[in-house]
């Protein structure tokens, strides 16, 4: 536009101090924006709101709804212009939040050529529902429907799950889908994906589409025409295996795809997402990514280019105010105080505060967030891990709140105190309207705790960095300091994507980031350039040749890199064969990295591997030695039957288990050591076998405290969870996975028939934590495994064969007479679609 915004500069620096300063612990009075200033800022974000300048946009939105919230005599004319810049700019949903606010605009009529074009606007945006989108939504939804590849890039709030479920409906009433996969990062996601989809096609009154949440096949029903999977990677792996991949895929929607760039998960996720296209090659894909600067890479790197289109958004229907939290020199009791904001720093000063800016940092993280939360807001304390968590939720607790828990938080921390354990923490700060969210809880748990705090019962929450993997916990402020995901500094993509959360669509303009002496983080990812460029995590690894795969193959590895070093050399391995050595070379080679890439493919030329492709392809993220080891080994054996695996209730069952185990951990280097490995056999087996995770809690804190009386229950607890996620429910999951696999092959080229070479699923009792074919199908139609329990005995299910005939049984049942806690019957309701 032809305006020079430096011309207005002071009035614009003065308009952000001014409708931030009341933020500040000190809640000083508002100041306000004389009738000159806003109307001058008025005409600068008119002109700036017809430019076609992202940064120009988003000034002008920054503008007109700071001006909304800054204190001035003459609020009903702001409130008519911002209703005519908003519907300019796009931004229905700041508009809808306007008008709840200022009833003036029902009878509001600007001149007519404005009200032509704010009707324009609407139009333009409106679909065939009637349902007014922003520019960006309407700009994807029309693309979902156009192109057969699409890649798009969008800040976190910008409504990108809204537009997919418009979509899903459009593709399922079109009549042209069969199969759908929605691909996402993390277990902890599925059933919140799964649960918006099932509650859209609930709403939408269609009958012949199930959503399914575990990669089991569906026999041929006429009455069912789309089956919606919700999968992790690891999951539509599972799904593409000969056995399951019997039904086509025509649309596959990879959300949080820059998870690609992420270590052996995402050589998981790129090596799943490459099967699927190559079984299923007319497929339609959609990759969906927060603030990426080339979302066209991901059309690139699974050959889509030629028939794909990409775009980019950097304009979000909320913003957020970054401020910087620094301390005062000789003044404890004061910060200082810059507020991050249109591409500068802005210096508010310094505020004194109620508490003391030293000493312990979990405090002073604490403390903060109860002096800038106000009994009407919600507030996020990011932890670097479930003990930091807990840390700083046991601050909150010594602050004096005049919170009083509701009969529903009440009933929550009755059923954690009886289901989990007495002494686990979120029971005890539950009383006082906090929380703590991590990934390895249990899911029912972690979902009880996203319903409180998304329906503000509790305005406190301490979570880890499970909130960057996708899941949906918006709110008004987010308190962090010097940020980690997992072991490493947090990037700025992660940044970006989790400040992304602060700021409520609909419910307020702007949220708030309280970065806290930002000097002192190990990385400055609170600064930088908005947009991040992406890079699969297979090419970051070989950018230097692979080193860590050389070091894999001499046994030097660090055991931090093992699972990314195994990922990486399985995927070289299958390039290797598929595409041959010299468009391998060309594809990875560089001038610095020769001879570390010609080392790592001349071990590659010299693996001999007899396994067919079908099996390697299953199992990518394992080296391909390691499962021809396997093979040999099984093959080898006298009578390899002997090594078949039985359901874990048959006699014998624990044995075969224990030997299949025993084999994993020679063959694959894992759980090496003998007390640890005997740990993991009785768990897995308690796990497999449906035990409770009370009793499994229970019965660990009294093992452990027979010899430690001291030992802190909560840190048992979390060892525990985080040794069923990882070690059972990943891990192991995927050793016997391949174990099924390989000695099934065996006994096939031994002579046995199909039926006979067939084995129990154990990477299925294991990831899920039951072998009831009732429990299993349960749990893949949304149901945690604490429900499916409890389910099974509380309902006559007669001769149920059919997944879908279990929702059948159940839409018969009084909900209300099963003896069950509130939590498990809520869940019930919310997957029937009932109230």
């Amino acid at each position: 536009m032809d305006i020079n915004t430096e011309d207005f500069q002071n009035d614009i620096n003065k308009l952000f101090i001014y409708s931030t300063l009341h933020l500040l612990p000190a809640h000083t009075e508002p100041k306000k924006i004389s009738s000159i200033e806003s109307k001058r800022l008025i005409g600068i974000a008119s002109i700036l709101s017809i430019s076609d300048i992202p940064d120009e946009l988003s000034l002008a939105y920054e503008i007109i709804s700071r001006l909304i919230e800054c204190d001035s005599d003459n609020k009903e004319d702001i409130a008519k212009a911002a209703d005519i810049i908003l519907s300019r700019i796009g931004n229905f949903p700041g508009r809808e939040l306007l008008r709840k606010r200022y009833k003036v605009l029902d009878s509001f009529s600007p001149a007519i050529t404005l009200s032509l074009e704010r009707l324009a606007r609407e139009i333009e945006n409106t679909t065939e529902e009637g349902i007014t989108l922003t520019d960006f939504q309407h700009r994807f939804y029309t693309n979902l429907e156009k192109q057969k590849s699409l890649s798009i890039s969008a800040p976190t709030s910008a409504g990108k799950s809204f537009i997919l479920n418009l979509d899903l409906i459009r593709r399922l009433e079109s009549g042209k889908e069969q199969n759908i996969v929605y691909i996402v990062p993390t277990r902890a996601l599925i059933s919140e994906v799964s649960a918006r989809i099932r509650k859209t096609i609930k709403t939408r009154e269609i009958t012949d589409a199930i959503v399914r949440t575990a990669p089991f096949p569906t026999k041929d029903n006429a009455q069912i025409k789309n089956i919606i999977y919700v999968l992790t990677p690891e999951r539509l792996l599972s799904l593409l295996k000969p056995e399951n991949n019997s039904k086509k895929i025509t649309s596959i929607f990879i959300d949080e795809a820059h998870e690609i760039q992420k270590g052996n998960r995402g050589i998981v996720l790129q090596s799943a997402v490459d099967l699927a296209l190559s079984l299923h090659p007319s497929a339609s894909v959609l990759f969906a990514s927060p603030l990426v600067s080339n979302p066209g890479y991901f059309l690139s790197l699974f050959g889509r280019q030629d028939e794909g289109f990409f775009f980019t958004e950097t304009i979000s229907p909320v913003s957020q105010n970054l401020l910087l939290i620094s301390e005062v020199k000789n003044q404890p009791s004061k910060i200082s105080t810059s507020l991050l904001a249109a591409n500068r720093t802005i210096d508010l000063g310094i505020t004194p505060i109620s508490f003391r800016f030293r000493g312990s940092k979990s405090e002073q993280r604490a403390r903060l967030a109860n002096e800038i939360t106000s009994n009407t807001e919600s507030t996020i304390i990011f932890a670097n891990g479930p003990g930091d968590a807990e840390t700083v939720a046991k601050e909150l607790l010594e602050i004096n709140r005049d919170y009083i828990a509701s009969d529903e938080v009440k009933d929550f921390i009755n059923f954690i105190r009886t289901e989990v354990h007495e002494e686990y923490p979120l029971a005890k700060t539950l009383e006082h309207g906090v929380a703590v969210h991590y990934g390895d809880m249990p899911s029912i748990v972690r979902s009880g705790v996203e319903e409180l705090f998304k329906s503000m019962e509790i305005r406190f929450l301490c979570c880890t960095s499970t909130l960057l993997q996708g899941v949906n916990l918006p709110a008004k402020h987010i308190v962090i300091e010097n940020p980690h995901s997992g072991n490493n500094p947090m990037s700025r993509s992660d940044f970006l994507n989790l400040s992304g959360r602060a700021g409520r669509l609909l419910q307020e303009f702007h949220g708030n980031i309280w970065c806290i002496r930002p000097s002192e983080w190990t990385e400055e990812s609170y600064t930088g350039e908005k947009l991040q460029e992406i890079k699969s995590s297979m090419s970051k690894l070989m950018d230097d040749g692979g080193t860590i795969i050389e070091e894999l193959i001499s046994g030097n590895i660090a055991e931090e890199y093992k699972n990314l070093a195994e990922a990486g050399f399985s995927r070289l391995y299958q390039e290797f064969k598929m595409l041959g050595e010299e468009e391998v070379v060309s594809k990875y080679e560089t001038k610095d990295n020769t001879e570390t890439l010609a080392k790592n493919l001349e071990h590659v030329r010299n693996v001999s591997i007899t396994l067919p492709q079908e099996i390697l392809d299953s199992h990518s993220s394992l080296r391909p030695d390691h499962l021809q080891n396997l093979y040999d080994k099984l093959f080898s054996a006298v009578y390899t039957d002997e090594f078949s695996l039985i359901n874990p209730f048959l006699k014998g069952g624990y044995e075969r288990m224990s030997n299949a185990i025993t084999i994993i951990s020679e063959i694959f280097g894992w759980a090496e050591n003998q007390k640890f490995r005997n740990s993991i056999v009785y768990i897995s087996h308690q796990w497999a076998t449906g035990t409770a995770i009370s009793t499994l809690i229970r019965e660990r804190v009294n093992y452990v405290k027979k010899d430690d009386e001291s030992a802190n229950t909560s840190a048992i607890i979390r060892g525990l969870l985080k040794l069923i996620e990882t070690e059972v429910r990943f891990k192991l999951v995927k050793y016997f996975s391949a174990f099924e696999d390989i000695i099934k092959y065996c006994l096939i080229e031994k002579g046995f028939n199909e039926n006979d070479a067939k084995q129990a699923p154990y990477h299925t009792f294991l990831e899920f934590g039951s072998c009831s074919p009732i429990e299993l199908s349960l749990m893949s139609l949304g149901f945690s495994r604490f429900t499916a329990l409890r389910l099974k005995n509380s309902v006559n299910w007669g001769e149920t064969e059919e997944i879908e005939d279990y929702l059948l049984i159940l839409s018969k049942v009084n909900i209300s007479n099963l003896k069950m806690p509130k939590v498990c019957l809520k869940e019930i309701n919310d997957i029937l679609g009932q109230q």
